[in-house]
């Protein structure tokens, strides 16, 4: 995708983790073609910026070499998937997600579904609530909920192949409603717009279920059992300090790249030094220091870190859609947005770092003559929401407390 500060180009890690050798390339594309930025998104992708096109195809190249590029565009697309990063490997979520992007990778027949068609494959109820998805496959006691966007219902199956055959099904009748409406001269939309209309495939019902309630999710730190959380400010990791955490890992470990703009290192296998470790009474893993963890600048390893109550997008001048900055008045705000709020700052309304619900939403508006850049504020709302008021930078920056005042 071209933007303002040259080409983007999203990776989605298969099955959502990386080798180090794969994180070491990703690390080092960024370095030498693009701005020295990854950026983690709200999908659990991986974004370049600033690749400039004459060095496009030498990245997808690099790609290719170390297995994290697609045989087609099509398959690409189609493997729009985010599976539950706190669950073991060798979980059943584990082994559904990877049966669903097989069976994704070979339905030639979806080629109708819209570009940000998603899935989501979570192991309790909630985890990804906040990420956007048009189905979602959820592990229950007695087997599996496949749940279309935009209905309080789903399918009830036992196994995972049939999960992930209804939800195939789903999508299929979705595919030919997209090209149906394309041929009327209309946008193809979303799941959540026409669910309504869903009939259950032969054999199955629907069952009623709860709607989770959007938490902001994990926070920073050890899962145990299954690894260390590290946060990106914003979702922005320098490569150097990524090039750095992979020096310190063993090369046999995995990442995941999770919704959360966070990285999760899984845990090593155990080895003659744990019990040592575990007598020094070590909070830590090995690794840490090494890996420059101490860097408050690079990583948010603390549940009160007030980076964690800010989202942003690109902004402007690197997005050219945006109005106005965000990414630096976003960081300077985070110290004054209160425990258990949320501020967005967002460059347009299209709201691309976050799509759910904040406590105060800051749009850029453009540049008022004289005054500098203006920004709407929308309280309890989302980017394209209706504005209570407009607000200066100047004025932003001298009373940043007002934000969050009761009225």
């Amino acid at each position: 995708m071209a933007s303002g500060d040259g080409l983007v180009v999203r990776v989605r890690p298969p099955l959502g983790r990386l080798t180090v050798a794969q994180a070491r390339r990703l690390a080092r594309l960024a370095l030498v073609h693009g701005t020295g930025v990854l950026e983690l998104s709200s999908r659990a992708n991986v974004q370049l910026r600033g690749i400039a096109p004459g060095r496009h195809a030498a990245v997808l190249r690099a790609l290719a070499a170390v297995g994290l590029l697609d045989a087609d565009a099509g398959r690409e697309r189609r493997r729009n998937l985010v599976i539950d990063p706190l669950c073991r490997p060798q979980e059943a979520v584990h082994a559904l997600g990877q049966a669903l992007q097989q069976a994704l990778d070979a339905a030639d027949d979806l080629a109708g579904l819209p570009a940000k068609f998603g899935w989501s494959v979570e192991g309790a109820p909630g985890r990804l609530a906040g990420v956007s998805a048009d189905i979602r496959l959820q592990r229950t006691a007695t087997g599996w909920l496949v749940q279309p966007d935009g209905r309080n219902h789903a399918l009830a199956v036992a196994e995972a192949d049939q999960a992930v055959a209804a939800g195939l099904a789903l999508a299929r009748w979705f595919a030919g409603q997209a090209v149906l409406r394309r041929a009327q001269g209309l946008r193809p939309g979303r799941m959540a717009a026409v669910a309504a209309q869903l009939q259950p495939p032969p054999g199955l019902d629907w069952v009623e279920t709860e709607t989770p309630a959007h938490d902001e999710g994990p926070a920073p730190g050890a899962v145990p059992g299954v690894g260390w959380l590290l946060g990106a400010p914003l979702g922005r990791l320098p490569a150097v300090a990524l090039a750095r955490l992979l020096r310190a890992l063993p090369e046999q470990a995995f990442l995941r790249v999770t919704p959360w703009r966070m990285l999760l290192v899984e845990d090593e296998e155990e080895d003659e030094d744990e019990d040592e470790d575990a007598e020094a009474g070590a909070d830590l893993p090995r690794w840490w220091a090494a890996a420059g963890l101490d860097s408050a600048a690079d990583w948010i390893t603390h549940a009160h870190d007030p980076r964690l109550r800010v989202s942003a997008c690109t902004g402007a001048p690197g997005c050219t859609q945006a109005l106005g900055p965000t990414q630096t008045l976003a960081l300077e705000l985070a110290p004054q947005v209160p425990p258990g709020a949320h501020l967005h700052v967002t460059g347009c309304a299209k709201g691309c770092a976050r799509q759910a619900p904040a406590t105060v939403v800051l749009r850029a508006e453009g540049e008022d003559e004289g005054e500098g850049p203006v920004y709407s504020v929308v309280r309890q709302g989302r980017a394209g929401d209706r504005a209570q008021e407009q607000r200066t930078l100047a004025s932003v920056r001298d009373n940043p407390g007002l934000l969050f005042s009761k009225e």
